[in-house]
């Protein structure tokens, strides 16, 4: 039995630390195409792109139609060297080792001229015994990197079953893709460009110990403080490697509480482990339900002669994914602390297509942005990267849950002995380094695999024994390697094989998570309010549009400043899969423009268009999602973020831009919406609230011309329980607009609480282009505030989408896509470094009012 003894926080080990010393190998290296004559200057972090770059050799890849004219460099094979010395403080460690945590992604590594390793995964770390090679003063160190071609070609030539990708993915007529542990958006994606990346991508040293490291350390919350008792049950576990056999103490230090236990150690690894209490514990909530307190945990492992240490950020709380039969399937949704919590949020994706180059405010940029939105989750996709720790850090903080996806993502991925010792490899590493996040809701196995096999027809391109072999392949990866790691690892977090989990073998959507993709793929916005479109959570759909001009002007050439051009057309990448149409995206755009705007001539006008249209079917499929609650659970659109300057399905664009989208999905993941829709000729409005206690309103109804005629108005009490759902009236369209043709009248939907309206929404019974506008020339006036100034803004006549901007990068309006009521005025506050009299002069608006009037 293990004695367990705990200690004021002054209580001293009387042991010596653990030798151990830390080189790094960050900064300056020389890089080199293989073979060639001279080597030149290199950054590390980085790669052959950023490097060449840097160098003026080849322009930005992003610009014009550079992208295409750059391929050579991942065709190529090349090397990366540096020197360093290495005196008595590494030499007389016991232990030495080349600690690499980002190679992309075949590498021979070599020291002083002899072969140490090989790296041949972009996503784990890799670790090289140094002892045997270092010498005492210089070294050198080099890399020799093979191109993914070279390498994977012969795979692809000698697969008994050919793998397949989606063209609009893997943007080649040879799918090489699935057979490199590289991200998958490296080939390209349907929203990014194909820039096949080669280098030390993230950091490297030299780490050096003697006696006693802790390789890695778990601490997991086991039960809750609770109404009798304010202290939570923990448990921490640390994998130590060990020089010699022994007793051994393990302690943990938190909050001024010391425990420690007796342990015994052999030479070499060990997994020591106790539980524990934290006193007085603060819970750990995603944003909305409550405080991210964050604890610091100090953990030592020591024997008689020596010690090693490390420590744990994290939060207490437990989080668990519920699937349990139910009436309507089988549920999906996540219970913190105890309490289910309706998921709002994003699909994230990475932020370059050059990840070196991302600073910690772009991440903070794009986290702090959901926050603000009201979203508690985000899904690290997974046919990019496992995010950096500034990320995860991040999301801590802000109370952000994370849905990670393992890196797969729409391919038919190998099934041999090598390829999965290497995924094993690379779930272990990225497990451990991320597993104390308490962010981290879920693990998820692949991105739209199986859906793609079973559904959408790669199983067709089959021979029966080739579909057999694939299907095997399929559940040793996924059903068996990467669940068999996580359960040694990470036990306690549920393990999702697939998303969708539905879609496909006749799953329906009431069984699990869904991909929902008619809304853009030709079915109208109005499916969204489908019921049969809902699922028990919806982990993607979405809508594309164009980004901000300046945006747009970043990265085309003026003369190139037109739909369809080749430079627009480079960064339009929605495709179709079977003909590779280059202007299907465009087409789609224009086709739901058509429907419910109308199509403009002008780029400008094009690009506002474009996002009216995607905030309208993003705010449509939210409030559907929400309104199906608890039946469903979370809605992540798809995407949050863009890895370049593009058109694409993002709410923010590559320099952190908010769109239209991202206003209208913080107004419709507010805590408290009332939501309009329509069945069988009369209207709903639906009442959700996320609040923890009942909720007593006065839902008002005024129905109005766009001119600013009341027509009538209606009240009613509304009682809305704890985190629930409920309608709060059902008129019939006659009844609302007085008998008013529909195209003349709108329906004004206000939650009073206390005389202070807490929600607005607005039912219009016709499409956008069914109205009559007034030209709109908004009355604004401003005045200065504290860090900025106050916007505030009049209209005689209803003013739909109003989207104010100016050129100034650093003006950041609070909210904006905004609606302007007849006679009301609306107050915005605008964080900017101008005047208030010069932000009236830089301010310039569109609005649906204009669009609608221009001559066509």
């Amino acid at each position: 039995m293990k004695k367990i003894r705990i200690a004021c926080a002054a209580a001293l080990l009387l042991t010596l630390p653990a030798r151990a010393a830390h080189l790094s190998l960050d900064g300056a290296w020389q890089f080199r195409q293989a073979n060639a004559a001279e080597w030149l200057p290199a950054t590390v972090p980085g790669c052959v792109h950023t490097d060449l770059m840097a160098l003026g050799h080849i322009p930005d890849p992003f610009y014009g139609v550079n992208e295409k004219h750059l391929q050579w460099i991942g065709e190529k094979d090349w090397e990366y060297r540096r020197t360093f010395r290495a005196g008595e403080e590494l030499l007389g460690e016991e232990h030495v080792e080349l600690v690499l945590k980002g190679v992309d992604t075949y590498a021979d590594v070599w020291v002083n001229g002899c072969r140490i390793g090989r790296c041949e995964n972009m996503h784990r770390t890799w670790r090289f015994d140094l002892k045997p090679h270092l010498r005492s003063g210089e070294n050198e160190i080099r890399l020799a990197f093979r191109s993914v071609f070279r390498e994977d070609m012969p795979k692809y030539l000698d697969a008994p079953v050919r793998r397949m990708a989606w063209p609009n993915n893997d943007q080649s007529d040879i799918w090489l893709s699935p057979y490199a542990r590289k991200a998958g958006y490296n080939y390209g994606w349907d929203w990014g460009p194909r820039l096949i990346t080669t280098g030390i991508w993230r950091s490297v040293g030299i780490e050096a110990w003697s006696g006693l490291r802790i390789a890695s350390t778990r601490i997991t919350t086991r039960r809750l403080p609770a109404c009798c008792r304010r202290w939570a049950d923990m448990h921490a576990e640390c994998l130590v490697l060990s020089d010699r056999a022994g007793a051994g103490r393990f302690t943990v230090r938190c909050q001024g509480r010391t425990t420690t236990v007796e342990v015994g150690l052999r030479a070499g690894e060990n997994r020591v482990a106790m539980d524990f209490r934290v006193p007085d514990a603060r819970l750990w909530w995603c944003n909305g339900a409550g405080e991210q307190p964050l604890y610091d945990f100090a953990v030592e492992v020591a024997d008689d002669s020596c010690a090693a240490a490390d420590t744990v950020r994290t939060g207490i709380r437990t989080v668990e994914i519920v699937r349990e039969k139910d009436a309507g399937g089988r549920s999906f949704y996540v219970r913190l602390n105890g309490r289910p919590i309706f998921m709002k949020g994003a699909n994230y994706i990475p932020t370059d297509n050059f990840p070196t180059r991302t600073t910690g405010d772009v991440y903070k940029r794009i986290v702090q942005a959901a926050a603000a939105s009201h979203m508690n989750m985000l899904r690290v996709w997974g046919g990019g990267i496992y995010e950096d720790d500034r990320f995860y850090d991040l999301c801590d903080r802000y109370g952000v849950l994370v849905w990670q996806d393992m890196m797969f993502a729409c391919g038919m991925f190998p099934g041999d002995e090598a390829y999965l010792k290497n995924v094993a490899c690379e779930v272990r590493d990225n497990v451990r380094r991320l597993r104390n996040h308490p962010s981290i809701a879920l693990w998820n196995g692949n991105n739209e695999n199986e859906i793609s096999y079973y559904a959408w027809g790669w199983n067709r391109t089959l021979s029966p024994s080739q579909d057999r072999i694939y299907r095997a392949e399929l559940h040793e990866l996924f059903y068996r390697t990467i669940p068999h790691v996580l359960e040694e690892e990470d036990p306690e977090r549920y393990y999702h094989p697939t998303s969708p989990s539905t879609g496909y073998n006749g799953i329906g959507y009431g069984e699990g998570d869904v991909h929902f993709w008619s809304v853009w793929k030709g079915g109208w916005i109005e499916e969204f309010d489908r019921t049969e479109s809902t699922g028990r959570f919806m982990s993607e759909y979405g809508f594309q549009s164009y980004p901000a001009m300046r945006t747009l002007e970043s990265c085309i050439p003026p003369d190139q400043l037109y739909i369809g051009s080749e430079a627009m057309l480079s960064h339009q990448r929605a495709r179709d899969d079977a003909t590779r149409d280059p202007h299907y995206g465009d087409n789609q755009m224009r086709k739901y423009l058509e429907r419910y705007l109308r199509v403009p001539r002008q780029l400008e006008d094009f690009v506002y268009a474009t996002q009216v249209m995607q905030a309208e079917a993003v705010r449509a499929g939210i409030e559907a999602h929400r309104r199906a609650k608890p039946y469903c659970m979370g809605s992540l659109y798809w995407q949050i973020n863009d890895c370049w300057p593009a058109a694409s399905w993002s709410s923010l664009d590559w320099y952190g831009h908010w769109k239209m989208v991202q206003y209208a999905a913080a107004r419709a993941f507010a805590e408290v919406i009332v939501s309009p829709f329509t069945e069988e000729g009369r209207v709903t409005f639906r009442v959700v609230s996320d609040r923890t206690a009942a909720l007593n309103v006065e839902l008002v109804l005024t129905a109005m011309t766009p001119d600013g005629r009341t027509l009538g108005q209606m009240r009613h009490p509304v009682h809305v329980a704890a985190d629930g759902v409920t309608d709060g009236a059902i008129v019939e369209l006659a009844e609302l607009g007085a008998c008013e043709e529909l195209h003349r009248f709108f329906v004004v939907a206000e939650l009073r609480e206390k005389g202070s309206v807490i929600a607005r929404n607005c039912f219009y019974p016709v499409s956008p282009n069914r109205y009559e506008y007034t030209a709109a020339e908004p009355e604004i006036t401003v005045s200065e505030v504290n860090g900025g100034v106050l916007l505030t803004l009049r209209s005689p006549v209803l003013v739909r989408g109003l989207w104010l901007e100016t050129d100034d990068e650093q003006t950041v309006f609070a909210d904006n896509a905004l609606t302007l009521l007849p006679g009301q005025p609306l107050t915005v506050r605008v964080e900017t470094s101008l005047s208030a009299h010069a932000l009236r002069r830089a301010l310039r608006w569109h609005s649906v009012n204009d669009l609608m009037r221009q001559k066509i």
